[in-house]
């Protein structure tokens, strides 16, 4: 039987992103600071089949070890400046008729309550098309000077904060109220009924919690939960919470095996192994020609500058190649912010200088380029190759230029060939994404142990 794909967009409230690429003339950044230009991409891709529109986030800047931040960060718009996406979702969110919103929010910089009270509000106001994207934040070296700390927590302590205070926000979510909580009663005066509403305590390792969750069941209580992640314990973070990984392997072999790995680790926290939809980042180009598509790969592929690549590469991992002997090997070097991207890397062939200059080809995920039958073989190829569950289409030149082409000359063909469903899915972004029937998590998940309200 033929995979039916979920599709997302990759992106960030920023003036350009993944590929650097604002100054190509088919890029248009001016938008990035205000709602219209959003709301033109959210109804582009809510027409066109798009299942949910993904937001990353980037809390601080790149910054060195040392804690200088390189001027091309600035000059050169390198995840710089980036603005707040989650007040945009609701917005956005009535602008259209079924598009789901993803958002990326800090373990590391949030707070559990006020993290469930937000996601709790943004699910009733979107009508149940909400997801949290749970990251444990890159951008360590500045992100700890604007918060305050002393240093950068070690990369599994971060995870370990992480599982207790997801597992504290479904305790929110899942248990301090009833379905039936809410008569509304003129007649009796009871708004609410304060024996179906729970006092909570939570006294953890690191959050302590006593009180009452004040906002009410959303429609599906708890956010259809995403995480990205490919380190050991992010692995085993994403295949025991998240419903949605967001992977970015490149090479069909390594993705092959990581979806094998995270599914085998779900059955191992008791999931099923399609309990976790994996979509991998997938950068497209497509051309009336495929030597039109490989000239616009080339002309991406040259946008930015080295140092503007090496300034992101730096932000996501922690590492200033430009500071390492060119001939140093990626596995020869540490970092406690990063792991995953930089395990990508871990290659004793590949040296600091090949990386660098390669840096512009390699980040992000697959690469899929040529006309729209070519590519529409090249996707059925990976996934068949993968078992991946979806794409996540990344940001090319910017804009509603990113996805024009892939929903007018990619994704019918993906319909004739039966890998997308032949309407537009509807519903909650749970039953979209997962094919639950229901807007609640499902049984096998872990939040479910917190959805027995205490005695």
């Amino acid at each position: 039987m033929t995979k039916q794909l979920i599709l997302g967009a990759f992106e960030v409230m920023a003036p350009t992103f993944l590929a650097n690429s604002w100054r190509h003339p088919k890029a248009h950044p001016e938008g990035y600071a205000g709602f219209a230009a959003w709301r033109e991409l959210a109804q582009q891709l809510d027409a066109g089949g798009f299942d949910f529109l993904f937001f990353a986030e980037a809390l601080a800047y790149p910054m060195s070890p040392d804690g200088t931040v390189p001027e091309v960060v600035v000059r050169e718009a390198v995840q710089f400046p980036v603005h707040d996406a989650p007040l945009a979702i609701s917005g956005l969110a009535a602008t259209v008729d079924r598009l789901g919103f993803v958002v990326t929010s800090s373990t590391t910089a949030e707070q559990p309550y006020l993290l469930a009270r937000k996601y709790a509000t943004l699910d009733h106001l979107t009508g149940g098309r909400v997801g949290w994207n749970i990251v444990t934040s890159d951008m360590q070296q500045a992100l700890v000077r604007l918060l305050g700390d002393t240093a950068v927590t070690p990369h599994d302590q971060r995870y370990a904060r992480a599982h207790e205070f997801v597992s504290l926000c479904l305790t929110l979510w899942e248990q301090g109220w009833d379905d039936d909580a809410q008569p509304m009663d003129k007649q009796s005066g009871v708004f609410t009924d304060p024996a179906a509403v729970h006092w909570l305590s939570h006294h953890g390792e690191h959050f302590d919690l006593d009180g009452y969750f004040p906002i009410s069941p959303s429609p599906q209580r708890t956010p259809t939960l995403f995480q990205a992640g490919a380190s050991p314990a992010g692995r085993d973070f994403a295949s025991t919470f998240a419903e949605c990984i967001f992977t970015q392997e490149r090479s069909v072999e390594k993705a092959a095996a990581l979806v094998a790995d995270l599914r085998a680790r779900a059955v191992g926290h008791g999931r099923r192994p399609d309990a976790v939809k994996i979509v991998n980042g997938m950068s497209i180009i497509v051309g009336d020609t495929e030597e039109e598509a490989l000239r616009l790969r080339r002309e991406l592929t040259d946008a930015p500058s080295r140092a503007a690549m090496a300034a992101l590469f730096m932000g996501w991992s922690g590492v200033d190649l430009t500071r390492y002997d060119p001939e140093t090997t990626l596995e020869e070097i540490r970092t406690e912010v990063g792991q995953s991207l930089l395990n990508q890397y871990k290659d004793p062939t590949l040296t600091v200088g090949r990386v660098l200059d390669g840096l512009r080809e390699t980040m992000g995920g697959f690469k899929v380029t040529g006309t729209a039958a070519q590519v529409a073989d090249q996707i059925e190829e990976i996934v068949a190759a993968t078992d991946i569950d979806g794409l996540l289409v990344e940001f090319t030149f910017g804009g509603t230029e990113s996805y024009r082409d892939v929903i007018e000359q990619v994704m019918p063909l993906l319909r004739e060939r039966g890998m997308l469903p032949p309407e537009p899915r509807r519903g909650t972004l749970r039953e979209m994404l997962t094919g639950a029937d229901s807007a609640r998590l499902p049984s096998d998940h872990p939040g479910v142990a917190h959805a027995a309200a205490p005695a």
